[in-house]
């Protein structure tokens, strides 16, 4: 990764890091973009691809978990809409349940299912938007413990491949690598 100087909200200066990751996480599935939020009759919300889209999340949530050694905040059960209060697991509340604390610089290399249309790069509609794609890792991060809020990250970015591809895995899924914001 480049080496790139950037400019805090306070007008300091941090320079993202260019060395090896902090963290490195491999997740295998079938990616799945998060997109927008539909709303049926009831006004209640779900995503349209919600069946691929839980599935690749899982898979994104328990390879960081296995690899931070983390878990998933629980709030108590008279609490579990809201989702917040202490984590019945280690007792931190939720705005604080996260192992990595400050600001962090991601990279996510996604690599899709293969096309039976052989094709150098993944410029079809059907490979998904790639901001969708660093939503649904992101909120998998998330909710694994990672961070507290995937706010956190500062400066991000997603590639998209196909297996074969230099930078691309061996099979579908995703290599993610986080370094801290000096």
């Amino acid at each position: 990764m480049r080496q790139l100087d950037l400019v805090t909200s306070e007008g300091a200066a941090y320079t993202a890091p260019s060395g090896a990751p902090l963290v490195t996480i491999t997740a295998y599935g079938t990616p799945a973009p998060q997109g927008a939020i539909s709303y049926n009759g009831g006004g209640r919300g779900y995503y349209s691809n919600d069946k691929t889209l839980r599935p690749w999340r899982a898979a994104v949530r328990d390879a960081a978990m296995e690899v931070l050694g983390t878990h998933e905040h629980k709030p108590p059960t008279r609490e579990r809409k809201g989702r917040s209060g202490p984590c019945v697991t280690c007792g931190i509340p939720r705005r604080d349940h996260g192992h990595l604390k400050g600001a962090y610089v991601v990279l996510m290399t996604v690599t899709l299912p293969p096309l039976t249309t052989p094709r150098a790069l993944p410029v079809t509609r059907s490979s998904g938007d790639w901001d969708h794609h660093g939503r649904a890792i992101g909120d998998a991060l998330t909710q694994a413990s990672v961070w507290a809020d995937d706010a956190q990250v500062v400066d991000g970015r997603v590639r998209k491949f196909y297996p074969g591809h230099p930078l691309a895995l061996d099979r579908p899924g995703a290599v993610i690598q986080i370094w801290r914001v000096s």
